[in-house]
């Protein structure tokens, strides 16, 4: 017979090896990056000296904030077309139609495709000299010459695009898991009262995706943010840092630098922004329950 006291003991001892694997994983780590964060830092010496925080002074220049700036159109429309691509074609695709099945199942290989190859693939297609879409464009006579696509003007479009392109499948694959739990006799209540499709989506679809879109654009957001070898691979910030996000940033300081302190002090902050939006889901979450 269990006493009083092995049975409080108990739930702590299910899960002690994934809290030594967090801590091992994840404790340690963010010990380190804290420790680089506030001294003079490198990534082959690590530690070297305390010099009162003057890294975090880093993140009120210019430059930083240029690309702090670039990062947040990033993020804002790139999750603005996450948002509104991914809830259209899942609204399409729930509906009955020929194909169906073969057009879900198509519409997800951007999101299981590697960063990293998608983004070689798309530098290729893109490519103004040899690349596809402009040999496209050009053979049916839609353009006299080729677009640079990753040039001067266009290429954070171009990129916001890609993120578009990869981001969308998750969203639609969370909202047609939500379109299944609206009852059919509700729609057809409507259609009865001779409701018309935007009102239809308006008034019955969007509240019952609401607590699940909400969710989904906050952890969207917080990958976007994070999003780092698919733009290195197709700009690698350029031309002229029109693309240098955040994370190119935290890259190009602590590896092209050789200044870890600067490097950890930028991803404080990234860890702080995504720590929010974490507390942002988690009270999403508690509101949905009550």
């Amino acid at each position: 017979m269990k006493t009083k006291r092995s049975t409080k003991i108990e739930p702590y001892l299910f899960i002690l090896p994934t809290i030594i694997l967090l801590i091992l994983v994840l404790g340690i780590p963010l010990v380190n990056v804290f420790k680089f964060s506030v001294g003079k830092s490198n990534i082959i010496q690590g530690f070297l000296e305390w010099n009162s925080f003057e890294n975090f002074h880093y993140l009120a220049t210019p430059e930083f904030l240029k690309a702090l700036g670039v990062t947040a159109v990033y993020v804002v429309f790139g999750v603005a077309g996450i948002v509104v691509c991914g809830t259209l074609v899942a609204v399409a695709l729930n509906k009955p139609m020929p194909l169906r099945g073969i057009f879900r199942s198509i519409v997800i290989i951007p999101w299981i495709v590697p960063q990293a190859f998608a983004a070689s693939m798309w530098s290729w297609v893109l490519n103004s000299q040899f690349g596809f879409i402009n040999q496209l464009l050009m053979k049916l006579n839609w353009i006299t010459e080729p677009i640079s696509f990753l040039g001067d003007g266009k290429a954070l479009g171009t990129v916001i695009m890609v993120r578009i392109w990869q981001g969308t499948p998750f969203m639609i694959i969370s909202l047609m898991a939500a379109l299944q739990t609206i009852p059919s006799d509700i729609e057809e209540a409507a259609d009865l009262d001779g409701a018309s499709a935007l009102q239809r989506f308006r008034f019955i679809t969007l509240p019952y995706l609401k607590p699940v879109l909400s969710t989904t654009t906050l952890i969207v957001t917080a990958w976007t943010i994070q999003i780092f070898d698919t733009v290195y691979i197709m700009t690698n910030g350029g031309p002229a840092g029109q693309t240098e996000l955040v994370a190119l940033e935290i890259y190009n300081k602590a590896f092209r630098d050789y200044d870890l302190g600067t490097a950890c002090a930028i991803a404080l902050l990234v860890l702080l922004i995504v720590g929010i939006i974490g507390f942002l889901k988690f009270k999403n979450e508690r509101q949905v329950e009550e």
